[in-house]
This record gives structure tokens, sequence and C-alpha cells, in this order.
């Protein structure tokens, strides 16, 4: 499932593409048919990402909700646009750029009263200038037997987290990930924000994800590329320690943690 640092670089590729211009909106695959009839030859007017979610903001107040899920995206073409496939269920189309929108879970005209109500379930997107970590440790505080690991990937406390961002954050900040939310200080908290925010700035910016610092040498024992994106994501030896990474389920996915760079128990940096 994209991250929220891919949703806020789509929001900016739409705003740049269609952002004050009137744009063609179809549906071949018909499942939007009646929502894009209404957008058809409209103007529009921005893009806005918070955490997962993109929403399209419209002339007339309309607005296209999008949730890409696991499998959505959004295909971008430069003239001539090929024919659609038939399974584009939103066609955005100017003269010099086309934007196939297949397989999303959510693709929804949405009032502004529901968009709304969807940004008041989310927890607070640090990718957005209004972000406020506060908010995040107050939900935090709520339930504080819970493993700082799992807590990250709950949309309603940290929205646009996804699995990468966990476990290299994780690790820069030297918190085990079954470390109880309870053990970690308001310090510990602002530390592991700002470098998700950090890291989440960094990947609007680039094409793929990579957390590793530029420049930054492996321990000379790892055995590990210099050119390794991730520090313990999907690794076996940690990059910094050379000492092995231990994998392990948590919240339904894959969670990687090196036991000396981030000790379960005993004080944390």
């Amino acid at each position: 499932m994209p991250e929220g640092n891919t949703i806020h670089r789509l929001a900016r590729i739409h705003a740049r593409d269609f952002g004050g211009r009137r744009v063609r909106v179809t549906s071949p695959q018909g499942r939007f048919a009646a929502e894009a009839a209404k957008l058809d030859g409209r103007r529009f007017r921005e893009a806005e990402a918070y955490g997962k979610h993109l929403f399209h903001h419209w002339q007339g107040g309309l607005v296209v909700h999008v949730h890409l899920g696991m499998a959505g995206w959004f295909y971008r073409h430069r003239p001539p646009a090929p024919a659609p496939r038939p399974t584009v269920r939103m066609r955005l189309a100017t003269k010099a750029v086309t934007s196939d929108l297949i397989g999303p879970p959510r693709c929804e005209l949405v009032t502004e009263e529901e968009r709304r109500a969807i940004l008041a379930r989310l927890g607070p997107d640090p990718l957005r200038d209004d972000a406020d970590p506060r908010a995040a440790w107050d939900a935090l505080q709520k339930r504080p037997r819970r493993p700082i690991g799992d807590a990250l990937l709950d949309q309603r406390v940290l929205a646009g987290v996804g699995n990468i961002y966990r476990n290299e954050a994780l690790f820069l900040t030297g918190i085990h990930p079954l470390r109880p939310s309870r053990s970690l200080t308001e310090a510990h908290w602002r530390s592991l924000w700002d470098t998700l925010r950090r890291l989440m700035r960094r990947g609007v910016m680039q094409s793929a994800i990579r957390t590793v610092e530029r420049g930054e040498p492996p321990h000379a024992l790892s055995g590990r590329d210099a050119r390794d994106a991730f520090y313990v994501y999907q690794e076996e030896i940690c990059r910094r320690c050379a000492g092995p990474i231990r994998e392990f389920p948590l919240s339904g996915r894959r969670m990687f943690a090196c036991p000396r760079c981030q000790p379960r128990r005993g004080p944390m940096p």
C-alpha cells in the first residue's frame, strides 16, 4: 500500500498537471460514470493529501475522495494518450497530460461535510504543515500498554505512516517496536515524530523510498552494500552494528528490529 509520502507526491503532480484548468473526466470502466459526468469540463481547483487519502477539489465545491488501497494507482500519459483500458475507474485529461486511475477501493464524490468526517477519524499527518504531534502523543496515552510499533500503523493515531517508515524510524530512534507506548517519554515521541517527518519529506521528493543517508557507509563487517536503501526493513544484518536483525509479525505486517541498536528493555537513547 502506498505510504503517505506517495499520496503527497501525487497531490503535487495533480496540482501541477490540472490545477486551474478545465479537465475532461470520464469513467471507461463505468463505475464512476455518473460522478464523472458531473465533473467533466469543470475547473480543477486543487489536490489535497492527508495521510493515505487524496482529495481533488473542483469548481462548484465538488470533492473527489480517492484511497489507493493495496493495488490502486494513477498512470500518467503524455500525448498522444493510449486508448483507456476497460479497468480505468477515472480518466482525467487535458491537451497536455492524461491520468488514469485503476484499481482503487475508494473513488467517490463526497460533500465537504463528508470530507471533514474522514479527516476527523485520522491522526495528524507528519507531512502537513498543520499537523500537531501532541495530538498523536495524547492518542498514545489512551492505550499505554500497546506496542509502539503497532500504534504507528494505526491511522487514527498517525496518518500516512506505512510499514517501511515504521520500521526505519523506530530503528533510527533506537526504539524497539514491542516496547509499550507508556515506556516512551514525550521527548522520545518527539524524536520519533521528527524522524518520521524528515524521512517522509525526503520520500515526497523521491520516486522510491530511501531512508539510508547518502554517504553513510555500512559497518565494515556487515557485508551490506553502500547503495542499500534501508537500514533494517527486509534485511538480515544490521547496517550499523553488523548484528543479526530479528523479523517478527506485528499488526499483520513484517517487522524488523536490531536487538543491539533497539534494546527491548533498559534505557532508550
